[in-house]
């Protein structure tokens, strides 16, 4: 399928650091084509153990009341999907770390625009054999308008989004490549209408801990875990500074400003969820339709 699939300078998986891959001009050109980009060994094990440890401090947190957590199993310290993990109640400086010094670099690569701002960071999460499944979508799509090619086309490359599993075995995210920028396929908005609906050229992505999935949010994908294996995901978003906040991502502000939380942040995390801030509207989002 022409997929690329980059991996660390043959360092073994327990370096203490590994170097920051490079996102290349032929990266991203595959990455335009397909709409994702599979990176293997991008990230150091010691960076995978210092975010499990900020999530094994945010269930802490969660089950002392400190923050508001949703629980597929509280007594088995299983989570819900939380989201807002860089707000004051859920930060950890782990998260602001790994944007600084590992995810930059691609961010600033497979978004178009000279500036990124903050959209949503958070955690998929689910186990203790709950199933999880959702029908097949398109995050911000419009399947079967009729203008729907030249909307894909107007915001393509304005964002990213990913997916960087903290525990093994993530076959959870299920994507159809090059379909995030043409009209959806009359079997594919038929495939959508039922969660046992069959996908036509459906991939599984298969990610190991240190992997990492960019991805347009507008691939037709799902979310498919029916045995409800143990999964700790983060999945997070970025967009063109120049893209002002929309309704999805609407609400941050208030605990974003509180006193002294930017402050603590490296200054690239910082300066990212600053055009978040910059970017927000004083009232009434828009949808990324009206855009």
């Amino acid at each position: 399928m022409g997929v690329t699939l980059r991996q660390a300078q043959n360092q073994p998986s327990t370096e203490v650091s590994l170097p920051v891959l490079v996102i290349s001009q032929k990266d991203k050109e595959t990455y335009a084509a397909q709409g994702f980009l599979i990176l293997r060994c991008a990230f150091a094990q010691t960076r995978i153990a210092a975010l499990l440890e900020a999530v094994e401090r945010l269930i802490d947190k969660g089950l002392a009341g400190e923050c508001a957590l949703g629980w597929i199993d509280r007594e088995g310290r299983l989570p819900s999907r939380t989201g807002h993990l860089l707000n004051p109640d859920k930060y950890h400086p782990a998260f602001a770390d790994w944007i600084d010094e590992d995810l930059a670099p691609h961010l600033e690569a497979l978004i178009c625009g000279p500036e990124v701002r903050h959209s949503l960071f958070g955690m998929l999460a689910s186990g203790g054999g709950k199933p999880y499944t959702q029908k097949w979508h398109r995050d911000l799509g419009k399947p079967g308008a009729p203008d729907e090619t030249a909307y894909l086309h107007r915001h393509e490359g304005s964002f990213v989004q990913f997916n960087a599993p903290l525990v093994s075995g993530d076959r959870f995210l299920h994507i159809v490549p090059g379909s995030h920028r043409r009209a959806s396929a009359a079997a594919e908005i038929e495939a959508s209408r039922s969660e046992s609906g069959k996908m036509p050229n459906a991939l599984v992505v298969a990610l190991e801990p240190g992997d990492i999935a960019y991805y347009n949010a507008n691939l037709w994908h799902r979310g498919w875990n029916p045995e409800g294996h143990k999964r700790f995901t983060m999945h997070c978003a970025f967009w063109n500074a120049e893209v002002p906040v929309m309704q999805h991502e609407y609400g941050q502000r208030e605990p974003l400003t509180q006193q002294g939380h930017l402050g603590q942040m490296p200054p690239i995390t910082r300066q990212y969820i600053q055009r978040y801030l910059d970017n927000y509207p004083a009232a009434h989002p828009p949808s990324l339709f009206d855009l």
